[in-house]
């Protein structure tokens, strides 16, 4: 059986003779549509609390950054960094997420590349072309973290990795590529590293000679990477507690979930876990399943396993798996093509011409949906509009509970006329005695509640301060407001006219 690097270098060699690289087209078509489609209304949908963090701590400087991850979010000091470089154009919402609409398209452009390699130009195309359709890869391809950041970086990771093992004799420079990409990946979201596990067994099943030398050049990569993110993963341990705590046990049943987030419905899944059997079954491609399927299951797998004692999966930290999934898809519309009948050379890429259109018209009432000005968890827009309306100069606002702040403060401007001083203790909870106290010089006070995901508070203090304003008799509640995860309450003093 013919080696990866075999076949590739016999496909150089054709594309050589017919005077143009070969190609090229299968990697700047998927890359140019996904980029289209991640555009497409970027700055719709509202900000949601996640967005929010991302924001105001990526807008808050160096200095900001280092303050709030020492204490929380210290896996996502990385990226509030590359944030604070992008907003110095701007806090929107097109502007914040556009990285994220750049880097889906890359993931594209890198599924389609290595699909050339591992398998055929026209299996590169339609795999990049399943990624870019999917309701998932928009969805966070509209968002302002770091999941499809790392989804580019994992393929870019496999790239490097084959260019690796199809070199008979192995080569520092690709190893040494390979450890920064992953070393980087991992400070971008410790998650990315369950493809550890994955790579590891990628290059045992790889075909051909010298394989413990294989394993001795990737683990030595490997060595380094991970030694590279043990600061991060050190300072990660001391704040687990809230970062993965709101976790839960994943049933069995998560899996199917995660894969109707992925296509959007139940038979569009099907029809794509279909290709991607296609894809996993075709003969003379094991090195393109070695590299491809272990990057698919593996780091779900251990995510889910490792989930049953300590919980650590979510679908979005395991995102980088769709990636494999879209190019399996890609191979097996490829593979199926060259089973029909007479394989004629038209007949292969209009049946896949179809099956991707189908999947289009399919999955568009999801990307729609997705794309409404109130489509995300929480409404941010929406509380902004009301204290905009609403809010005066000098009114208070209280945060329940006060280090919750950034989840809700994404639209700064419709914050900048309340005062907030007065009843946090140097931007913490104030202890509700010194709250009671500091309610006598206040007229109107807006109180804004994020509660900690299964409302598991650190302390009881904003649950008492809030029980402490409404049961006040100086004060009565003008009207209560609710955005998703996120809520508004307007008290005013009795007496004082609204």
């Amino acid at each position: 059986m013919a080696s990866v690097a075999d076949r590739h270098r016999s496909a150089e060699l054709s594309g050589a003779a017919r005077g143009r690289a070969p190609g090229w087209a299968c990697w700047a078509v998927p890359g140019a549509v996904t980029l289209g489609i991640c555009l497409w209304r970027i700055g719709t949908p509202t900000y949601w609390r996640d967005e929010s963090v991302s924001v105001v701590v990526g807008h808050s400087g160096v200095g900001g950054i280092g303050d709030f991850t020492s204490h929380i979010d210290a896996v996502h000091r990385l990226y509030y960094l590359l944030i604070d470089l992008v907003t110095v154009f701007g806090t929107g919402e097109a502007v914040t997420r556009a990285p994220s609409a750049v880097a889906a398209a890359l993931a594209a452009v890198g599924i389609a590349v290595l699909g050339w390699r591992l398998h055929s130009a026209r299996a590169g195309l339609y795999g990049g072309l399943v990624y870019g359709l999917l309701p998932i890869t928009s969805r966070y391809g509209q968002e302002v973290r770091q999941y499809a950041l790392v989804s580019a970086g994992a393929v870019l990771a496999a790239y490097l990795l084959l260019r690796a093992l199809e070199d008979p004799r192995p080569r520092v420079g690709w190893y040494a590529a390979y450890a920064g990409a992953m070393g980087l990946m991992g400070w971008f979201h410790l998650y990315a590293l369950f493809l550890v596990p994955a790579h590891g067994l990628t290059v045992a099943l790889w075909n051909g000679d010298g394989r413990l030398r294989r394993l001795a050049y990737w683990g030595s990569a490997t060595l380094v990477a991970v030694l590279a993110v043990v600061p991060l993963v050190l300072a990660a341990r001391g704040q687990e507690g809230t970062q993965v705590s709101w976790l839960s046990r994943p049933g069995a049943g998560a899996l199917y979930d995660f894969g109707v987030l992925i296509a959007g419905g139940g038979v569009v899944l099907a029809v794509l876990v279909a290709a991607v059997a296609v894809g996993l079954l075709g003969r003379g491609h094991r090195d393109a399943v070695a590299l491809v399927a272990p990057w698919l299951l593996v780091p779900v797998a251990v995510a889910w396993t490792i989930s049953q004692a300590h919980p650590v999966y979510h679908p979005r930290y395991v995102l980088y798996c769709v990636c494999a999934f879209a190019l399996l898809a890609g191979m097996g519309l490829a593979t199926a093509g060259e089973w029909l009948p007479g394989r004629r050379a038209w007949a292969a890429p209009a049946a896949a011409t179809v099956a991707l259109a189908c999947l289009a018209v399919a999955v568009l009432p999801d990307q729609a949906a997705m794309r409404r000005p109130r489509s995300r968890p929480d409404d941010l827009r929406g509380l902004a509009t009301v204290l905009r309306q609403n809010a005066r100069p000098g009114d208070a606002v209280v945060y329940l509970p006060a280090d919750r702040r950034v989840f809700a403060t994404a639209y700064a401007d419709a914050f900048a006329r309340l005062d907030a001083a007065p009843l946090h203790d140097h931007g913490g909870d104030l202890p509700t005695p010194r709250f009671k106290a500091a309610l006598a010089g206040r007229s109107r006070i807006w109180v804004v509640e994020i509660p900690p995901p299964g409302h598991r508070y650190r302390t009881p203090v904003p649950l008492h301060n809030r029980t402490a304003l409404q049961r006040d008799p100086r004060f009565h509640t003008v009207q209560k407001w609710s955005f998703g995860g996120v809520l508004l309450t307007l008290f005013q003093r009795n007496g004082k006219s609204t």
